[in-house]
């Protein structure tokens, strides 16, 4: 489904509706009973490590702001893409209705939620961040650990030779398994 939100909305925000999102979607799910976990910027992870949704924003940019952006979930409830999960697969007879009403209510809180309360609470639902990760950008590859987020929600990359590295965009690989991540200690409640 999506979302259309309408504005001004500034650029830092945009950047933001994402996570906000992802971590709406990681809320409806696990009080649903379906626990898995984000990883950046705009999936949603089956408690197996497959792919159970994903989330799109198109925006109307006029100069330092957007006019109107286009906020799309996708989600597999009852089938999945081969090599993907469906929610069926660990919630049977959870229904459409029933995760749509959860995730709106739980999408209205955090659109409109602190920028420091969705960024500690997308830290708190990853499965990113302490992990060997594989970024494709638009400039190349970047490889080495996903260390945290930026203020502005860019995935911070150490890289092997030591320097760390803003990502502010791109399709992240998570190298290894996908068990016992190691995250960093969260300050905020």
């Amino acid at each position: 489904f999506s979302v259309l939100l309408h504005g001004p909305l500034p650029l830092p925000d945009l950047a933001r509706m994402p996570l906000a999102a992802g971590v709406a979607l990681h809320a409806a799910c696990a009080s649903s009973g379906v626990r898995g976990g984000l990883k950046w910027p705009n999936d949603l992870l089956a408690p197996d490590g497959r792919k159970l949704a994903g989330i799109l924003l198109e925006a109307d940019l006029r100069g330092e702001e957007a006019r109107r952006a286009v906020l799309g979930l996708g989600v597999n409830v009852a089938a999945a893409p081969p090599g993907a999960a469906h929610l069926h697969g660990f919630r049977p007879g959870l229904t459409r209705a029933d995760l749509l009403s959860r995730l709106l209510a739980e999408l209205e809180r955090w659109l409109a939620a602190p920028p420091g309360e969705v960024l500690a609470a997308w830290r708190r639902s990853n499965l990113t961040l302490g992990r060997e990760v594989r970024v494709v950008t638009a400039r190349g590859e970047v490889s080495g650990t996903a260390l945290d987020l930026d203020a502005g929600g860019s995935l911070l990359v150490r890289l092997p030779d030591g320097p760390t590295v803003p990502v502010h965009a791109g399709d992240v690989q998570l190298v290894g398994s996908l068990q016992a991540p190691s995250r960093p200690q969260e300050d905020t409640p």
